[in-house]
């Protein structure tokens, strides 16, 4: 708006003017996903967008709108069109063009930027300038830059990843590529240790080691036949893919369509041809030390000192550098949010050891112990040989009866979505005592993914994928993809669950113990939204650990006291699997029987039903609460307002259709009134809150405001004064067409068909997990839904601010001065959280029908 009013045009003239020269269909490109024939949606293209058009300038000339002054409109064009052809006139070329032809000049390249983050984080990047035509999207059948970074983000034995795991200098590495118009650029991102913030150097050297270890395979049969499986897994992966959301598929495919032609704007990237070994060796030839831009991320360079002026989306705040900088280095003022960060040359030992490392000499180990070897990834056992489909079976789940079996197991033989695939899940219940240990849990399960992560990393390769959760009862594992080699991954999976491994634990127990707890202080540096959840959950939930007991734990944890939780959660387990899919009976029936031998093996009794972990919830008693709290770091200046309402366990009752007919009818006027129209907050939204599971689940509606301007007394004022107009103002003057439209759109999300064979198989599970055996769940609801009516979501409404109510409010620094003030609204203070909590009655269980 200042500067159409500097240039003397309008805005809104100016927005007409710029949409007319640059909204053209020979600009744009659409996908249209519709059941219909295509020439009936060709039609319905040309009947929304037009005829195609050419013209560079917008189509010729363009009456002006009606409601919009000519002269104003004209002024407002030639505005416009002069930006155009400023911004279409040959520029200067990128400093960075036409790079990667050896070593380029001090002014460019090589230098390094440090820059303190807020948040706990360690993190080193580099980043490669390189010619163009290497680009993802030149060769759409043989992009030389997604080969290179495959390789560098790989996890497998003989990778970066492995080797610097191994010498516990990093928890992650991973690696991308972005194509430019001028240039490319091939980046890798390490997240590291404490150690590895002290070897900066190794790691660095690392990688160049890395890079000279494929240079020296070059255009090899080892690279070829790395190229030839990364072939073979796009392949599949193209073959036998999942149908994807139709709104998200269009979106992916219009994106493609300006980086491919029309012929390859699906396949293109997805589908490999031959090995490009001329573009391979091009590329790694130009990863040189020469031409390398560092940047690292640490609190080890400066202590934080946040702007003056706060920003919600700010991520990264950089303080005043000291006095003294090396020669070369420079203070430099990032434009948008006027933050200071360095940029320094590489220094000269440091660059001489990298250029070292680029030609293939390897720096010692700590102690001088040799490095871990670098090498191309072996061949893969995982990628399946077997695509045929089973035969048909009954797809809802049954109950498998086994003799003298122990472990319940469910099966379904579901064929119909013609994928070679299947889920299983491994639910191993056990005593409460291990499930309320959250902190020796969480370290778990982070040591065991580190520790397969490098000796599994094949299998997710070849189409497989797994996870280990933590469960209200227990853990669950699950794993999923081509039926083939599954129970093979499976198996490998459990028996790590249920053994422990303390040599192959020990050298990853630390690096793990001390990122959950930099994860863990991250909490301290919250927004007042999260908080506010946060705080929420603390009250509904009786068995949640705060986060601050969560801190001390981790900090007291021990390899020791790790080896004695687990020995704690293997000795009372009750097995419970689900197999689905691409499976027959009898191969299920084999999986689940051997899941039982190793399980009885490892645990030394059953766990009863009854003696299971739960999660109970708070029932808030009637009448109306608030907890108040301060903010947890000086840098957060906003504040966050959180308003619960609790319904009770609605299950798949009237009262539950109805509820979600009134969220779906308040959703759109509540922001509208509470963000666009009064401008409360940044963040206005509201929605349905869940506890618990099953027919026993608690409902609630909440509502949440974040505000840089207003505090939470204000903000509670302001949404108890719209709630009280929603009956009437927004629900009652809604037309019958409007709300059967609202209602319709519920409706039909809720009867749509299982689109793949992971959500077919994720409802089941939930059935199974959740303990209601209904398959027919989602179909109640659509015909409770069915039911509802316009006044009955406005009675709901009306009902809705009676309810037993929790309110939270967090101060961010900019509202202290209002901490304690009375917001009007009746409710009775929560001096303690965890007093208050102990107070309250807990949901029971409802029983099953």
């Amino acid at each position: 708006a200042e500067a159409a009013a500097a240039a003397g045009v309008e805005v809104r003239p100016a927005l007409l003017a710029y949409r007319e020269r640059f909204y053209r269909t020979d600009a744009m490109t659409l996908v249209l996903i519709s059941s219909k024939p295509l020439d009936a949606t060709e039609q319905l293209a040309t009947r929304i967008f037009g005829a195609p058009t050419t013209d560079s300038t917008g189509g010729g000339a363009t009456a002006t709108p009606a409601d919009v002054d000519p002269a104003a409109f004209a002024a407002a064009a030639r505005l416009v069109q002069s930006a155009a052809e400023m911004a279409e006139a040959e520029g200067p070329p990128h400093p960075w063009a036409g790079c990667g032809a050896g070593e380029l000049v001090a002014s460019q390249l090589p230098f390094e930027l440090r820059v303190v983050p807020i948040k706990e984080r360690r993190t080193c990047r580099l980043a490669f300038p390189l010619p163009s035509r290497l680009s993802q999207h030149r060769d759409s059948r043989a992009p030389v830059l997604d080969y290179v970074t495959h390789l560098l983000a790989h996890e497998g034995e003989g990778s970066l990843y492995a080797c610097l795991q191994a010498e516990g200098l990093a928890t992650a590495v991973s690696a991308g590529a972005e194509g430019l118009r001028d240039f490319a650029i091939a980046q890798v991102r390490i997240d590291l240790t404490p150690l590895g913030e002290e070897r900066v150097e190794v790691v660095l050297c690392r990688v160049f080691e890395y890079l000279a270890m494929l240079a020296e395979e070059g255009a090899g049969a080892a690279a070829r036949e790395a190229w030839a499986e990364l072939a073979m897994e796009r392949a599949l992966r193209w073959r036998f893919a999942e149908r994807g959301d139709a709104a998200a598929e269009a979106r992916s495919w219009a994106a493609r369509m300006h980086v491919y032609s029309p012929q390859l704007a699906l396949s293109g990237g997805r589908l490999l041809g031959g090995f490009p070994a001329e573009g391979v060796v091009a590329c790694l030839e130009a990863m040189r030390p020469g031409g390398v831009l560092i940047s690292r991320e640490s609190k080890a360079f400066q202590a934080v000192s946040p702007p003056e002026e706060d920003d919600e989306a700010d991520s990264v705040c950089v303080v005043p550098l000291p006095p003294s900088l090396p020669p070369g280095s420079q203070r430099l003022t990032e434009p948008y949010y006027g933050v200071q960060y360095e940029r320094r040359p590489i220094a000269s030992p440091l660059r001489e050891k990298l250029q070292a490392a680029r030609r293939g000499e390897r720096m010692p180990a700590a102690g001088g112990a040799p490095a871990p070897p670098l090498h191309l990834p072996a061949p893969n056992p995982f990628f399946a040989t077997e695509l045929e489909m089973k035969e048909e079976g009954e797809p809802q789940p049954a109950l498998q009866a086994g003799e003298a079996s122990d472990a319940v197991h469910w099966h379904a033989t579901e064929v119909a979505f013609g994928r070679p695939k299947a889920h299983v899940v491994l639910h191993l219940a056990c005593p409460a005592e291990a499930v309320s240990d959250v902190t020796h849990m969480n370290l778990w399960m982070a040591v065991l993914d580190e520790h397969l992560a490098t000796a599994l990393y094949p299998a997710a390769l070849a189409g497989l994928s797994w996870s280990v959760s933590r469960h209200t009862s227990g853990v669950v594992l699950r794993v999923s993809g081509f039926s083939h080699k599954l129970p093979r991954l499976l198996l490998t999976l459990a028996d790590q669950l249920l053994r422990w491994d303390g040599a192959a634990y020990a050298p990853r127990f630390e690096p793990r113990r001390e990122k959950h707890v930099r994860e863990l202080q991250g909490h301290f540096k919250q927004t007042s939204d999260r908080l506010a959840l946060y705080y929420l959950h603390l009250l509904l939930e009786p068995t949640r650990l705060p986060k601050e007991a969560q801190l001390e734990a981790a900090r007291a944890a021990t390899l020791d006291s790790l080896a004695a939780f687990h020995a704690r959660f293997v000795r009372r387990l009750k097995l419970l699997v689900f197999t689905y899919g691409n499976l027959a009976a009898a191969d299920a029936a084999a999986i689940a029987a051997e899941l039982e031998s190793r399980v009885s093996a490892a645990r030394e009794a059953t766990l009863p039903r009854s003696d299971w972990a739960d999660s109970p919830v708070t029932q808030v008693r009637a009448g109306a609460w608030r907890l108040t709290m301060r903010p947890l770091s000086a840098e957060e200046k906003n504040s966050g307002c959180l308003l619960y309402y609790q319904l009770g366990q609605l299950d798949v009752r009237p009262e539950r259709a109805q509820l979600l007919v009134l969220l779906r009818l308040l959703q759109q006027p509540l922001f509208a009134e509470l963000r666009t129209k009064q401008q409360l907050g940044y963040v206005v939204r509201s929605d349905e809150m869940r506890h618990g599971s099953g027919r026993s689940c608690v409902s609630g509606v909440y509502v949440l405001i974040l505000s840089k301007d207003f505090a939470p007394p204000q903000l509670q004022r302001s949404i108890d004064d719209y709630l009280r107009t929603v009956p009437e103002a927004v629900i009652g003057a809604l037309t019958a067409d409007e709300f059967q439209t609202a209602r319709g759109a519920l409706v039909t999300r809720f009867r749509e068909p299982d689109r793949t064979l992971a959500e077919a198989f994720s409802r089941r599970w939930t059935a199974i997990e959740e303990e209601t055996y209904d398959w027919a769940r989602r179909a109640k609801l659509a015909d409770a839904l069915e039911a509802v009516t316009l006044e009955q979501a406005q009675a709901l409404a009306a009902r809705l601010t009676s309810a037993p109510r929790l309110a939270v409010h967090v101060f961010g620094n900019n509202h202290l001065a209002a901490f304690g003030e009375n917001d009007g609204s009746g409710s009775v203070a929560i001096d303690s959280w965890e007093a208050w909590r102990a107070a309250q009655d807990v949901w029971g269980d409802v029983e099953l029908q």
